[in-house]
């Protein structure tokens, strides 16, 4: 799936990148440091040496399904990581995998024009962290106590989301949505999402078919497909 590799030294943002210049589909842009990477909903992704940071383009015709789309390609980053940590991670809806209760990495995609961009930020060497994003944030060497190659972190990604995007391509989300609700961090606890003006709290119990949040709240089962998703905090009598 993945045909021609650009690795640089440091960048503004790979997404910048696949936007500004004409790449065929199926070219991946990696960085070592990056000046102006970004998360979802517009927020900075501190990138300095040690992480892993790459972008890929992908044909919108082939993968019209948007919605679940970073969980898929979270799927196949959580089983690289797993693969590589020998470490149970999990997913959080709707873009980010998790270790021992930390960010590890987290998922971007975007849509422009006849470019679909899917970004991956993978914290794999650093030792520290932000003050404002250090106690809930993680890597591998911080779960492990090992130093990684990133090439070999790099080509286990690849590898592996190669399989679970062609599963989606082939098959649909289907055909993924039980591999994936079984890796749901805080599957079954209580929640609340914000966005869109609104906060919906109640539990989590799965995804819908299309890759939306399932929220059973006030006695009826409610397809969340966007915000931020946090534990609900429950008061002590």
């Amino acid at each position: 799936m993945f045909h021609a590799l650009l690795w640089l030294k440091q960048t503004d943002s790979t997404q910048d990148r696949l936007k500004e210049w004409e790449l065929p589909y199926g070219s991946v842009v990696v960085a070592d440091t990056q000046t102006k990477g970004r998360g979802r909903l517009g927020r900075r992704w501190f990138s300095k040496e040690g992480g892993l940071y790459l972008s890929f383009l992908l044909p919108p015709k082939e993968f019209p399904e948007l919605l679940p789309l970073p969980l898929v390609v979270g799927l196949g980053t959580l089983r690289a990581l797993e693969e590589a940590s020998k470490t149970t991670m999990s997913l959080k809806w709707p873009n980010d995998v998790y270790a021992q209760g930390k960010k590890i990495a987290g998922i971007l995609t975007e849509l422009t024009k006849n470019k679909l961009i899917v970004g991956i930020g993978v914290n794999v060497n650093q030792e520290e962290f932000p003050d404002e994003i250090k106690n809930k944030t993680t890597s591998l060497r911080l779960v492990t106590k090992k130093q990684y190659e990133k090439k070999d972190i790099l080509l286990l990604l690849l590898s592996h989301i190669s399989l679970t995007l062609r599963t989606l391509k082939e098959e649909g989300f289907t055909a993924l949505r039980r591999e994936i609700e079984e890796k749901l961090l805080y599957k079954g606890k209580e929640v609340k999402l914000a966005g869109g003006g609104e906060e919906v709290r109640g539990v989590l119990v799965g995804l819908s078919p299309r890759g939306g949040a399932l929220i059973l709240t006030e006695g009826r089962i409610r397809e969340v497909i966007s915000g931020e998703m946090s534990l609900r905090e429950v008061q002590a009598p």
